[in-house]
């Protein structure tokens, strides 16, 4: 429902140990003055940054086994050495992704290149890059030279098991090493970087092939170099051995984890290329994150491994949740980047080969991970791709991004609340923007949206989950510094991060762990704390328990404004922090389109002529439909005259009022 169901559509568009410092400032430092020009207000590297062209890998013969080779392999190895290279500091920036018409890397380039014009109290300063030297990369051999102090050899992948290519890029993150497929044939990465006596010599330092080419990893007897018996599944027993070797060791980082299709792809190298989301590994790589592709479910086999014994992807899945929750030590949320691959395995789509449903797939994904403390940065397919994450880690964000909330003053000045302070006899709309749980998906789509003509017209809620700054930061904060006055912001499904909050408390009926919710309160709030945010927009239950009144209790700690529950046909308030009831109402619906949708709005007003409160969820939906929508529920005279769209902050402090003037903190929903 989150994603998959939506993902068709989207389709046919187009605190860890390990974790990395990033500096930090407070709005008042950016201020213009003659000293600012030299670094744009922003603290900048004095060496020079390079390009590096990857677009000619986005179209190929998939016919050709060679072209798709030769894709994937330089793809994959340019991707790791970015990340490698931009440990410390940004270094390197590729050009690869494009979406709705937009060359999408060189679209933010430019944009963080210039001066972000003055909105409201902020000045305006020059652009991030706007001074920095930059240099050009013409060849993979260059780029190799250029970056040759920041990795030490090469990791060596068997195409043959595909899971060796994610169990590689854990490796290269934890041993500076970049990822190469092993193949002899003339011409290929592995002869021309390896085996090549005239060529670079790249020394191998960890195979995941025999030396002689044949698989090490075969599915029977013991898994290489541990004394544990193979799974009996040549897919799994690699992530096993990457289990006992990398992350019980400490050499990976366990709050960084990516889920991303597995070498398999150079066997069925269907829809868009970009969607093999080899271009996001980058930033896992840099922080030395664990990757995987595996299935969630127990009851039938995946089609990449159908003689696997049942249950064994499954049983992999959790060890390394498992493995990774261990060295946290359960004090860590874990971060997992990545989505479900549903067009090629674990669902029913089209040739995937499963039995459940996408939404299903990714219901039980996203419990199986709240039972661990993981939460998804969910790159969906369709608008999954993105690059340069390892990149923008190092923009210096501000240490709050504040943004103005409504007032009870502001209710009366509107009309919103009569003499006593109560809401008027009016419908109350509130239209959830999203999903925004994904980084990429915001890096894909902003650029279209943010420059909407309609923005600024209307109030949006965008919910842009604050996590996503992580990979995401200067576009976060080019976003707070252009918003509007109508531009508000909410966290979705959850909060800071893509979680089921019921399945982080026992019983936990994947990993019999303890209760975790207090550990993701805690993360959320200092997100929540830069970003200020005070409001859930959407609480994504899945297939775990629904959130019931302590469940809401316990969210309000980090989000005291408001709450939008997944299901219940109630609504209320629930005491927040420092005295404050916290008001929650359940979704309406999803809405499809600015026509039905406004059916289905004037449809709940016929419901109850009464005050009412209609909450609504839209996904990937630009100002411009937004502004229709409200346009055809308005064009309506009798109801539409009644109905009053507001932001989800003016929403949340009506319902607030309204359940006071009850007297009650708990009562049906009027629909």
């Amino acid at each position: 429902m989150k994603k998959t169901a939506f993902l068709a559509a989207v389709a046919t568009l187009l605190g860890a140990a390990f974790a990395l410092a990033r500096p930090s400032a407070s709005l008042a430092a950016f201020a213009d003055s003659p000293q600012d020009v030299p670094t744009c207000g922003y603290p900048q590297p004095q060496d020079p940054f390079y390009l590096y062209d990857l677009t000619q890998f986005r179209d190929f013969d998939r016919a050709d086994p060679t072209a798709v080779r030769r894709a994937w392999d330089e793809t994959f190895l340019v991707s790791a050495l970015q990340g490698l290279a931009n440990r410390e500091e940004a270094r390197l920036y590729v050009f690869f992704v494009a979406a709705q018409g937009v060359e999408t890397d060189r679209f933010w380039l430019d944009l963080f290149s210039k001066r972000i014009p003055a909105n409201g109290s902020d000045p305006g300063r020059g652009g991030w890059l706007q001074f920095r030297e930059r240099r050009e990369i013409g060849s993979l051999e260059e780029l190799l030279t250029v970056f040759a102090d920041s990795f030490d050899g090469v990791v060596l992948y068997d195409e043959a098991v595909p899971s060796t290519a994610n169990v590689a890029a854990s490796v290269a993150g934890a041993d500076r090493l970049l990822p190469i497929r092993f193949d002899p044939a003339p011409g290929s990465l592995y002869s021309r970087l390896v085996a090549d006596p005239n060529g670079p010599r790249l020394p191998v330092v960890v195979r995941l092939i025999d030396d002689d080419g044949s698989p090490l990893f075969v599915g029977s007897g013991k898994i290489p170099g541990t004394d544990l018996d193979s799974t009996g599944s040549v897919k799994c027993d690699p992530y096993y051995w990457l289990i006992e070797k990398y992350l019980k060791t400490g050499k990976l980082n366990p709050t960084e984890g990516g889920y991303y299709l597995d070498a398999a792809w150079i066997r069925r190298p269907i829809g868009a290329t970009q969607n093999h989301c080899l271009t996001n590994r980058d930033f896992g790589i840099s922080r030395a994150a664990f990757f995987f592709d595996l299935s969630p479910w127990d009851d039938e086999t995946p089609n990449d491994d159908p003689n696997q014994p049942l249950g064994s992807d499954y049983n992999a899945f959790n060890a390394i949740l498992r493995a990774a929750y261990d060295a946290t030590g359960g004090r860590k949320m874990i971060r997992v980047a990545g989505f479900t691959p549903w067009d090629t395995k674990y669902t029913d789509h089209g040739n995937a080969g499963g039995k459940h449903g996408g939404v299903q797939t990714e219901w039980r994904h996203a419990e199986i991970l709240s039972n661990y403390n993981a939460y998804l940065d969910a790159d969906a397919l369709g608008l999954g791709a993105m690059a340069n994450a390892s990149f923008f880690q190092h923009f210096p964000l501000a240490d709050v991004y504040p943004q103005r909330k409504p007032t009870v003053d502001d209710l009366r000045r509107r009309g919103y609340i009569d003499d006593n302070g109560y809401p008027v006899d009016k419908t109350f709309v509130a239209i959830y923007g999203g999903d925004y749980d994904s980084a990429a998906w915001v890096y894909q789509t902003a650029p279209v949206f943010w420059n909407d003509e309609a923005r600024g017209s209307i109030p949006i809620s965008w919910a842009f989950n604050p996590n996503l700054a992580d990979r995401f930061a200067p576009g976060f904060d080019y976003i707070r510094r252009t918003k509007s006055d109508l531009d508000f912001f909410v966290a979705g499904d959850s909060g800071a991060g893509y979680v089921n909050p019921t399945a982080m408390l026992e019983p936990r009926r994947f990993s019999n762990l303890p209760d975790g919710l207090d550990v993701w309160i805690e993360h959320c709030r200092e997100y929540f704390k830069r970003w200020d945010l005070s409001g859930i927009g959407f609480v994504i239950d899945g297939d775990a328990r629904p959130s019931d009144r302590d469940v809401l209790k316990a969210l309000a700690q980090y989000a005291p404004d408001g709450i939008t529950t997944h299901y219940g046909p109630k609504m209320g308030v629930v005491d927040g922090p420092d005295g404050v009831k916290t008001p929650w109402r359940p979704m309406n619906f999803d809405l499809a389109d600015p026509i039905s949708g406004a059916n289905i709005v004037l449809g709940d007003v016929r419901h109850n002529m009464g005050v009412q409160f209609n909450i609504y969820r839209t996904i990937l939906w630009s100002p411009s439909k937004l502004k229709t929508l409200f346009e055809n529920v308005k064009a309506d005279a009798d109801r539409g005259a009644r109905v009053e769209f507001v932001d989800m902050y003016t929403f949340w402090l009506l319902l607030r009022l309204e359940m006071e003037r009850l007297g009650v903190d708990e009562t049906n929903v009027r629909l």
